[in-house]
């Protein structure tokens, strides 16, 4: 009995290790200095040319921080608003394309650093809780009705796309 809980303990400490250290997934606090790192270089070099990473490991977190982003503000139920009128009730609840929302949609995790920020930055929880839950939080903490007004708008699009008729 003592060898079980010897084995589930260290077990238990080895995914969590791995879980602090990204094995898994992206976890928050690696999304938010990894999207930041990469918002400050394309800051540096004027935002007219993709920022070179200095290494693999970071091209590679870089590469993730708009799909991360994207799949995230999905996930939860957020839609982008605009002043067109198909758009125009989203605009006052969520993130506007038009004034909000950079031109290119691969510069759209800026939003997410941004709100992050604005939220007082990761917490403890996300050293291993995934990058999702972070983004969601602080998109919340930014447009706190947009998940409600918009909740009609994306079961619509679900359904206009649904495979299954």
């Amino acid at each position: 009995m003592q060898a079980l809980l010897a084995v589930l303990l260290l077990v238990g400490i080895g995914a969590g290790a791995g879980a602090y250290s990204g094995v898994f997934y992206v976890t928050g606090s690696q999304f938010y200095k990894a999207c930041r790192q990469r918002q400050a270089k394309e800051k540096i070099d004027g935002g007219f040319k993709d920022a070179e990473a200095d290494n693999r490991s970071q091209a590679v977190l870089w590469a993730s921080c708009t799909p991360i982003m994207g799949e995230s503000m999905a996930n939860a139920g957020f839609a982008i608003g605009s002043s067109s009128p198909h758009a125009k009730a989203l605009a006052s609840a969520c993130p506007d394309a038009y004034t909000e929302m950079p031109v290119f949609p691969k510069f759209w995790y800026v939003i997410a650093v941004d709100a992050i920020e604005k939220n007082g930055g990761p917490s403890l929880i996300d050293r291993v809780a995934p990058a999702g839950w972070l983004i969601e939080r602080a998109m919340k903490a930014r447009w706190p009705r947009c998940i409600d007004v918009a909740r009609p708008y994306v079961a619509k699009a679900r359904q206009d796309v649904s495979p299954v008729r």
